[in-house]
């Protein structure tokens, strides 16, 4: 899984963005793409490298319909969530990766279009469904950031009694990130366990 900076640095492209929400709908070729998107393929081409080197699509060869050299078809690879959240007090962007799905089997048996079009309006129900539990959830996040956001604006306050910034900038990885222990603190501010460890025990015991 690639780090959150690369993935940002790949996904902030629009052009890119356009042919993985193409490749999401279906598989498709490059010139499929460039015909879609108003690019040329050479262009289509180069942005589906990077994607491709950053894990984010994949590639197979498949006979032409029509007798000709076999043709590249893309498929997507995504299966990550990028969650930022941000307010006066607070900042984090964090990277979640999901389990992958097996790409999609073609159906079996044929079906008539009537049938097609009843399957797809009770998928069309299904989507609607877990759209209306995913806002529900959305609102109870919202509830749940706002009130962290409380406490990390009266950390803050606590925290500007003090004189050393260098205390006050871990007291705020320690109190906003309570699931790192001192050395993922470190790690997270970019320096020695050591002087974490150091600096958190000397304020406590002082404070005792």
């Amino acid at each position: 899984m690639v780090r959150l900076d690369e993935l940002l640095s790949v996904i902030e492209n629009p052009a890119r963005r356009r042919i993985l929400e193409a490749l999401a709908r279906e598989p498709h070729y490059p010139l499929q793409l460039s015909r879609e998107l108003g690019m040329s393929q050479q262009a289509v081409m180069k942005h589906l490298k990077v994607l491709e080197q950053y894990d984010l699509v994949r590639s197979y060869r498949e006979k032409s319909d029509l007798g000709g050299p076999q043709r590249k078809q893309f498929y997507p690879k995504l299966n990550f969530t990028i969650v930022v959240d941000a307010g006066p007090n607070m900042f984090t962007a964090e990277l979640y990766s999901r389990e992958s799905r097996e790409e999609r089997e073609p159906i079996g048996e044929e079906m008539e279009e009537a049938n097609i079009r009843e399957a797809m309006m009770d998928l069309r129900k299904r989507v609607a469904a877990i759209d209306e539990r995913l806002e529900e959830l959305h609102r109870q996040r919202e509830e749940l950031i706002l009130e962290k956001e409380s406490i990390l604006h009266e950390a803050g306050r606590l925290a500007d009694r003090l004189d050393d910034y260098h205390l006050r900038r871990i007291l705020y990885e320690f109190i906003s990130r309570p699931r790192l222990d001192l050395a993922g603190i470190a790690r997270a501010l970019e320096v020695r366990d050591e002087a974490v460890i150091e600096t958190i025990n000397k304020w406590l015991n002082e404070e005792r």
